[in-house]
Formats: C-alpha cells, structure tokens, sequence
C-alpha cells in the first residue's frame, strides 16, 4: 500500500502493523486468508460509549472477528484513557477478559450458544 507524499499512515495502517498483522486477543493471524482479514475489525481498546477516542492509534488494536464481539463493551482501563504507559496492561486486562469469556468461565451466549449446536448436531467440541 502506497501512501500519498507526505501524508502520515491512518490509525488503521500503524495499529495494523504495530500489532503484526494478528489479532491482540488470540493472536490469530489476520492474513492467514481472506476471510479471516475480511472479518477482521479495528477495536476500541477503550469503547466509544466509556469516552475511547477513534483518533488514537492508543485506543485501536488489531481484533479478529471472533474476539472483538466476545469484548464488546468492555472497558480495560476503567481509570481513564489508554495512554503510552497502560497500553500494554490495557491490552492484557481485555485479552485476560476475552479469554475467561472464551472458557466460560465469564457468561458468554456465544459460548453458550456454540455447546447448545454442539450438542443439538451430535457433534463433540
């Protein structure tokens, strides 16, 4: 992707590479194929809705699909915005949410709705 002379990279470009090119949750890589970068999102680490800004390349990351519905709304630094210095935490907090959300062990209906057509197909997860 070529840039125009002297215009600096979107916030999508620098968080996209700022987290190679993978999801900042579960790590999958989002150019494994074209579905996956299709289905891929540019997550506020911070919400909109909890004064997350949409400018700031602090409060993006890189979400596979999957991920960015299962944090939803979730707020990983409740304290104030994301800044150079709680970024990395920020990040943890929400990938340590997503992932007891991806265990069951937070109430998740995607969870809970993925066992139930398990069970409903026969299939074993």
């Amino acid at each position: 992707m070529s840039l125009p002379s002297g215009k600096p990279p979107s916030v999508y470009y620098r968080a996209f590479t700022r987290d190679q090119y993978k999801c900042v949750y579960c790590e999958r890589d989002i150019l494994e194929s074209f579905d996956t970068f299709s289905a891929s999102h540019l997550d506020h680490l911070k919400p909109r809705r909890f004064g997350g800004s949409d400018d700031d390349v602090l409060n993006r990351v890189t979400a596979c699909g999957v991920c960015n519905h299962i944090k939803g709304a979730f707020d990983p630094s409740p304290d104030g915005p994301v800044t150079a210095e709680s970024f990395d935490r920020a990040v943890g907090v929400a990938r340590a949410h997503v992932w007891k959300k991806r265990k069951g062990e937070i109430p998740c209906s995607y969870v809970r709705d993925y066992q139930y057509w398990l069970k409903e197909a026969g299939r074993h997860g």
